[in-house]
């Protein structure tokens, strides 16, 4: 479809319009009436259209563009690849302001990643994001699409790939003034991803002794930035406000996820808990992302147990790891596969495998320190994340040998310890360099 206008009509915003159907979509999403949802944000464009005429043509297909924008990463949180796919082509279609373009391109780049290479290889991902360089006029969308694109590297595992984006990424977020602008742009969310996604590279580069700083420090400007947006009342901020809503979750689980790794479990206790219930407020206590949530408080009970001896990999504190194993049960109930896995001809979601082997492998660790008499079903869980997460370096481009990260989680008592894996809830993937 075509958004039109027409002079013979009176002029007529569609900013309005379109932040009034997008709270009302999100909130029917978020109490569950999905159907309702869809109805309202998958076909934005139409409502848009009539509305919107009189008005230049411009800004009624950046609103459906937003509209379509805010519908993929909705509909992407359900796995459903099909409709993400179909709004983010939409969104792409209809943007015509720079600002929109790059909010578009970076959640296509993003959505497209978390599909089986073989699908949706690296190149078409690259072609998706643009030429990083017409957007160096301006920081902050330069940042946004340098910050696309690492994340979507490290979701295909290319580890060059991410850490060269990065490097162009931090450069551009040194402009604080032209970010600050971006809070009130729809590509306000994508600045957030970016600053999330620069703490992720310093942890998984670990390039010095001061990487934990500089991921902290990354991480809590994510935070801050994604809640400023999240309370944007600009019309430019109407789609990314929602989306930044996810990324304060994301941000709280990732910060959890680095003081578990420093040692501070009680600061790394409160922003998982936050965590926990930001999930949840997103509309659906089941939804995967709360099972996430839930394996990370588990991570901070198992910390607490190593931290109650020397801080080896064995078992302390037995009231923390027998916390940490009611913790992953319960999480693992909410994935995509919430049993073991005994056949590998059954493992058909590509997007939720990997996350759902790392956390088998962990539940497998902690089974593992609760005595011998564990230890038949221990392993039966690290079988299962093997049959999830094989050895893919030879089949899909960017990957790494996933025997040997499940096999490192679930023998080595402890996030800290073992291959550095950390999980990223907005791209619901581990992440890691492989070491």
């Amino acid at each position: 479809r075509r958004l039109s206008s027409s002079s013979a009509a009176a002029a007529t915003d569609p900013s309005e319009t379109t932040r009034g159907m997008i709270t009302y979509g999100v909130e029917r999403w978020r109490r569950g009436a999905r159907d309702d949802a869809r109805g309202v944000l998958e076909h934005a464009d139409v409502m848009i259209a009539k509305i919107g005429s009189g008005v230049d043509d411009g800004a009624a297909r950046d609103c459906a563009s937003r509209a379509s924008t805010v519908w993929a990463s909705l509909i992407r949180s359900r796995g459903d690849a099909t409709s993400a796919r179909e709004a983010t082509t939409k969104a792409m279609t209809f943007a015509t302001s720079a600002e929109d373009v790059t909010s578009a391109r970076a959640m296509e780049a993003l959505t497209m990643s978390r599909e089986c290479a073989k699908g949706k290889p690296w190149e078409v991902i690259e072609r998706a994001l643009g030429d990083e360089a017409k957007a160096l006029s301006d920081a902050s969308r330069a940042a946004a699409l340098a910050g696309a694109r690492a994340l979507a590297a490290l979701t295909r595992f290319r580890v060059d790939d991410a850490f060269a984006s990065a490097e162009r990424c931090a450069e551009s977020v040194i402009d604080r003034a032209a970010l600050e602008e971006a809070k009130s742009a729809p590509h306000g969310w994508a600045v957030a991803t970016a600053l999330k996604t620069l703490g992720h590279v310093e942890r998984l580069r670990a390039a010095d002794d001061d990487a934990y700083a500089r991921a902290l420090e990354y991480y809590t400007r994510a935070l801050e930035y994604a809640t400023d947006v999240s309370i944007n009342e600009s019309p430019g901020a109407m789609a990314s406000k929602v989306i930044a809503e996810e990324i304060i979750v994301d941000c709280r689980l990732a910060l959890a996820q680095l003081l578990i790794s420093a040692e501070d479990v009680t600061l790394a206790e409160t922003h998982a808990a936050r965590a926990v219930s930001g999930a949840e407020a997103l509309g659906d206590e089941k939804h995967p992302c709360v099972g996430v949530a839930v394996a990370v408080s588990g991570d901070v009970y198992v910390a607490k147990a190593l931290r109650s001896t020397s801080g080896a990999s064995v078992l302390g504190d037995g009231a923390g790891v027998m916390f940490a194993e009611g913790l992953y049960r319960n999480a693992i109930k909410l994935m995509h596969y919430p049993h073991m896995v005994e056949d590998a001809e059954i493992v058909l979601d590509y997007e939720a495998r990997h996350l759902c082997a790392l956390l088998h492998a962990r539940y497998s660790s902690v089974l593992r320190a609760s005595g011998e008499q564990r230890r038949s079903e221990s392993d039966a869980w690290l079988a299962s994340a093997k049959l999830l997460w094989p050895d893919e370096r030879e089949r899909d481009e960017g990957g790494v040998n996933g025997l040997d990260v499940v096999t490192s989680a679930a023998t080595k008592l402890g996030t800290k310890n073992g291959i550095n894996v950390l999980i990223d809830l907005q791209q619901m993937t581990p992440l890691t360099v492989g070491r």
